[in-house]
């Protein structure tokens, strides 16, 4: 399932569980690549699926009711299917800058909800500077010239791939992947997953 919808239930279940009992929840942004050697032209969603998947991926792809649509549709999400898989290196680096500059991470969830938007349904193709820089420009507090600055220098490319590496080593296969506490899962959860970890972690402390 799209990290998108992922990062829709979570926030909306956060705020379930914050108006019964106080709590202070963020989301701590990590690089991971499913398709880490995609070349800067990017590939044909379709083509790719049917690579990677099978035939069968593509006869489910784009029908009525397949499970990423249905589960888009709760949150109000309209996934782009002309969209191409492409390379999200410089995405990555964007967020491991922000954080190093201790910018807050109400702006880098901004950010990041504009990367989805604009991505999975507008079908923008982020591995592009310009497109990126757009994003930066239209984010309250962030500088556009300093990030152009350390895209052209690749000065986050070596820590984004180191932690690709160990998440991978770590058992990571795939996305959206979890880590709350010491609690870590994968996958299309429900929202009462979340909310029942929570409300566990709350019982603990």
């Amino acid at each position: 399932m799209s990290s998108l919808v992922k990062k829709t239930i979570t926030v909306t279940i956060v705020s379930d569980v914050s108006t019964s009992r106080p709590v202070a929840l963020s989301i701590d942004w990590e690089p991971f690549f499913l398709n880490r050697d995609t070349g800067p032209d990017g590939e044909d969603l379709v083509e790719h699926l049917k690579k990677k998947y099978g035939d069968a991926a593509i006869a489910r792809f784009g029908k009525p009711g397949n499970p990423l649509d249905v589960a888009g549709s709760k949150v109000g999400i309209t996934f782009n299917q002309n969209r191409r898989v492409i390379n999200t290196s410089k995405p990555h680096q964007i967020m491991e800058h922000l954080k190093a500059s201790s910018v807050p991470a109400e702006k880098q969830d901004i950010f990041m909800d504009l990367l989805f938007q604009k991505y999975f349904e507008e079908g923008v193709d982020l591995s592009k500077t310009p497109a990126l820089l757009g994003l930066v420009e239209s984010v309250d507090g962030l500088n556009r010239s300093e990030i152009e600055a350390m895209l052209e220098s690749n000065e986050h490319s070596e820590s984004v791939m180191a932690k690709d590496e160990k998440y991978k080593r770590g058992g990571v296969s795939g996305v959206p992947f979890f880590f709350i506490g010491g609690y870590k899962f994968s996958g299309a959860q429900p929202p009462e997953v979340f909310e029942e970890i929570i409300n566990e972690m709350l019982d603990e402390s």
